[in-house]
């Protein structure tokens, strides 16, 4: 079994933000839910000194400050009461300067692969973890940056897509669907591993299957608004805050 001390630092980030969300009365709780159990894995257990990490799914900003503040034990008070305030430097959107060990500024869809696939040249010693929502496949500069990466045999790049099946104004498949979305990877000359990502242990043994021979690509299986209860798989929890019973429902939860 993996160690409790993984599943309860992303507990304790999951509280962080809900109480972040919650104060702000922001959205995108969903979205920041179901992408901390890949932060939590990366920071914890693989990072190593000059790595990157490029959260190129903006909407789950929130999670990215939340594992940073979890990780250095630093300001968690402070991004509790200020985030998206007004002059708060905790904003809606993470940048560069908001807070100490932020590789790379945030958008709502940004396009993270095809910048960092650029920066990975420069950075071969050095692994970059990008990671992307599944709605994020939608946009075309993500197939250009696959076929470049896998063209010029960048293999320092594990890019890792947070599927929880939904974005903005749906489910994805019924938006725009990509059917055999493990073998369209594949076919594009990539390593493509396919795990639940609620589970450290499957998170773990996915890992041993990383090539060095092809760039890897991880499709992470996960659950919108994961640890939210009667909120988990929401559509309305990319746009709606939770309210004080709920808030309380989802705490006591994790």
């Amino acid at each position: 079994m993996y160690s409790m001390d993984l599943i309860q630092k992303a507990k304790n980030i999951r509280k962080t933000i809900l109480q972040m969300i919650v104060k702000s009365k922001s959205p995108h709780i969903g979205s920041a839910f179901s992408v901390v159990d890949i932060l939590t894995y990366i920071y914890f257990k693989e990072i190593k000194k000059g790595d990157k990490v490029i959260l190129s799914k903006g909407h789950a900003w929130s999670s990215l400050y939340a594992t940073l503040a979890e990780l250095w034990k630093i300001e968690k008070e402070n991004l509790i009461n200020t985030y998206s305030q007004n002059w708060s430097r905790f904003g809606w959107h993470i940048t560069l300067w908001s807070m100490e060990w932020v590789d790379a500024t945030a958008w709502s869809l940004w396009h993270g692969l095809s910048i960092w696939a650029w920066m990975a040249l420069s950075l071969k010693d050095n692994y970059i973890y990008i990671i992307i929502g599944d709605g994020e496949l939608n946009e075309g500069s993500i197939r250009e940056a696959l076929l470049f990466i896998a063209t010029k045999k960048i293999q320092n790049v594990i890019l890792i897509i947070d599927r929880n099946r939904q974005q903005g104004l749906g489910e994805t498949n019924k938006i725009i669907a990509i059917p055999k979305l493990h073998t369209v990877l594949s076919d594009l000359w990539w390593n493509t591993i396919e795990v639940d990502w609620h589970d450290f242990n499957n998170i773990e043994n996915g890992w041993k299957e990383l090539s060095s021979e092809k760039p890897n690509v991880i499709i992470a299986n996960t659950i919108k608004g994961k640890w939210m209860g009667t909120m988990e798989n929401s559509i309305y929890r990319h746009y709606k805050t939770p309210d004080n019973e709920q808030f309380n429902l989802a705490f006591n939860n994790l």
